[in-house]
């Protein structure tokens, strides 16, 4: 592959997102961008933005970053500016900079990772604010990335105009499916091992899972729960208290120690509330693991009853106990659904197409050809 355009010069785009590689789904989407050859394909400057550090610490980052995109604007050096746009404040940073590059007149690119509930009218907006601001943007944007069909339909309704389907690109998260694969030796596996990859946010339902567990353990008294996701906030940990030796709090896993809890572990258990397409069910999928979650957010879009895992609704804590405990007992049904989440990530999510897509829809919004 050669970096430049077959116009001559390469796509110089300025990519705003959170630290990457570090946790949460957006780190791990922008940290597998960076790790791939996109970079190497246009002319790429990341602009780090958004921790868990602290209010002053995350307000430090946001003027840092757009301080320097107003430099790079001011300069005519952004051909195009990609923002992952997610929940919280971060939904309201990344409008100023999309009207900054409005402004200026630079196509801007919005990857829409905001998470739902996953009714088709749901695009994850909190009330009437935030859908007006994510009208005006969604209106004023280039192209509209988005996790899944029903967050096209959503946010098309939202835009109220009638070419916004065609500015909306679904694109599913990518997982690096080199890195993350099944153990070689399949005696690796540990039997009744569930984990759980996310923070301890509400949205997660780790309690839900602690609530579930001590049904499971009547039923599997072998089970461990393995909760990775940093230090637990007091409620879950007292809540876990009870269950001793049975579950346990490895912290934040990346890297290589991410790796070995996935190829270890028995199957994922995700009981969230509210998602994008979360990059913790594509990373069991990877990694050959049965996956018990909800349909919410992009789940639905990627997820088959019976054939990836099972499925619980959020907050339903026995039919979550009896989703565990039956998959748990199911060693041919585990096996089959880890073989077929493998080959499912392979052909849709793995990192060499999602880059391939992206760099396409960067060339189409600037007007070039790319060479392949």
């Amino acid at each position: 592959m050669r970096n430049a355009s077959s116009s001559g010069s390469p796509v110089r785009v300025v990519m705003i997102g959170p630290v990457p590689r570090i946790y949460g789904g957006i780190s791990a989407v922008t940290g597998a961008i960076l790790d791939s050859d996109l970079p190497s394909r246009c002319r790429l400057t990341y602009l780090a933005e958004g921790t868990r550090q602290g209010r002053l610490a995350k307000l430090r980052s946001a003027i840092v970053a757009l301080a320097r995109l107003v430099w790079l604007l001011a300069r005519r050096q952004v051909d195009l500016l990609h923002l992952h746009v997610g929940g919280g404040s971060s939904f309201y940073r990344h409008l100023g900079y999309l009207a900054l590059g409005w402004l200026a007149r630079t196509p801007v690119l919005l990857h829409w990772h905001v998470p739902g509930a996953g009714e088709a009218h749901d695009a994850g907006l909190a009330g009437g604010l935030q859908r007006r601001l994510a009208r005006w943007a969604v209106q004023r944007a280039a192209r509209v990335l988005v996790l899944s069909p029903a967050w096209s339909d959503a946010l098309t309704a939202l835009s109220g105009q009638l070419d916004a389907g065609q500015r909306m690109v679904v694109l599913p998260n990518p997982v690096d499916c080199d890195l993350i694969r099944p153990p070689d030796d399949p005696a690796q596996r540990r039997p009744d091992e569930v984990l759980f990859l996310g923070d301890f946010s509400q949205r997660k339902g780790v309690r839900d899972l602690l609530a579930a567990a001590p049904v499971v353990l009547q039923r599997r008294p072998a089970a461990r729960f393995i909760l990775a996701g940093g230090a637990p906030p007091a409620d879950v940990a007292a809540q876990a208290r009870p269950l001793g030796a049975a579950v346990h709090f490895p912290g934040f896993v990346r890297g290589a120690e991410k790796v070995r809890w996935l190829q270890e572990a028995t199957l994922l258990a995700l009981p969230s509330y509210a998602e994008g397409l979360p990059v913790a069910v594509l990373e069991a999928m990877a990694a050959g693991l049965p996956v018990v979650t909800t349909p919410v957010g992009g789940v639905p879009d990627i997820f088959c009853e019976g054939v990836n895992g099972l499925l619980t609704l959020p907050g339903d804590v026995p039919a979550l106990a009896d989703a565990l405990s039956r998959l748990l007992a199911d060693a041919a049904a585990r096996q089959a659904m880890g073989h077929h989440n493998r080959q499912q990530a392979l052909a849709q999510f793995a990192v060499p197409q999602y880059v391939q897509r992206l760099m396409d829809v960067y060339c189409q919004v600037v007007g070039r050809q790319v060479d392949k």
